[in-house]
């Protein structure tokens, strides 16, 4: 959660915050609720692992509470995105939106050149996904 707030306070009170992740934890929406109101982030997007979620379905209830958009796809993706108006920052990383004790390890960027391809990337991924919310 630490590179989502580095991440979000880089690009400025409003943001929009995409998340990719493989599935979310409890404590993982409680910091971002948190994160939403201290950061006034303007816009939260997810991209969940579709299997994890039907499993799971009890998370729908707590997501609509944390994401303003919730996709589901087949992608294991771990990428964050923040951006404003006039700046974007992007994080690929090994670490899923998850508690875990393993190190993982990050690509960090705001050159314009890598943030556009991934924000490609991104509306790709999503317009093959299903919108829940």
């Amino acid at each position: 959660m630490a590179i989502v707030r580095e991440l979000l306070e880089k690009a400025g009170k409003g943001a929009e915050l995409t998340l990719f992740s493989y599935s979310i934890t409890d404590v993982w929406m409680r910091q971002l609720i948190n994160l939403k109101v201290e950061m006034a982030v303007g816009k939260v997007i997810m991209v969940l692992d579709r299997d994890v979620i039907i499993r799971h379905r009890e998370k729908l209830n707590q997501l609509q509470f944390v994401a303003d958009e919730v996709y589901l796809t087949d992608t294991h993706a771990k990428v964050y995105l923040a951006k404003n108006n006039d700046y974007t920052i992007a994080a690929v990383t090994s670490a899923n939106a998850t508690n875990n004790l393993r190190h993982e390890c990050f690509f960090i960027t705001d050159r314009r050149e890598f943030t556009g391809q991934i924000q490609d990337d991104i509306g790709g991924i999503v317009g093959l996904s299903y919108r829940i919310i």
